[in-house]
């Protein structure tokens, strides 16, 4: 019987600029409607240079963009979501594979509150940031003005991990 044999060779992939792709699926185990989700998305997103998508497996997509400013707009915007379904990405690396690279993990805004004063600081607000998940940043306007009712923190949150809902901090001693 007769076959075919093939050692080492990598796929062939269409020319992309990993510079500027996100590799992403929706988080549910339903139905994407690929050519509402393409134009919903593009619609939401609204880039400036374009935007191209394929879908490179059943709830894959690979999301490219042009320019360097459309593609942190979204990532800075998430999370989307498309039909009720939260979409999950991974913005590529030279030498990924879309088909193969995780994307487990959620980057979200969670607001910190009942904060005593002594707590407040950027130290404080880092360390909840990494408790909840990945800390990835603060909002720059946590600490201006003379009262907040909350403070914003940007954490990467994995989904095979359940959330934490509360903590305490308490001042050590001295």
């Amino acid at each position: 019987m007769g076959g075919l044999s093939y050692e080492g060779e990598e796929e062939v992939l269409p020319e992309i600029d990993m510079r500027w792709c996100l590799v992403g699926r929706f988080f549910t185990e339903s139905y994407v409607d690929f050519q509402a989700m393409q134009h919903k998305m593009a619609s939401l997103w609204k880039p400036g240079r374009g935007l191209y998508v394929k879908e490179i497996e059943p709830n894959r997509y690979i999301f490219q963009f042009y320019h360097e400013v459309d593609i942190k707009r979204v990532i800075e915007g998430s999370p989307w979501t498309f039909g009720r379904f939260q979409l999950v990405f991974v913005r590529l690396k030279e030498g990924d594979n879309p088909r193969t690279v995780q994307i487990n993990n959620l980057d979200v805004w969670v607001q910190l509150h009942e904060i005593q004063t002594g707590y407040m600081s950027q130290r404080v607000v880092q360390d909840v940031g990494n408790y909840l998940g990945k800390f990835i940043e603060s909002d720059s306007n946590n600490f201006v003005g003379v009262w907040r009712g909350y403070l914003h923190v940007r954490v990467s949150i994995s989904l095979d991990v359940p959330l934490k809902r509360r903590m305490k901090l308490k001042k050590s001693a001295e």
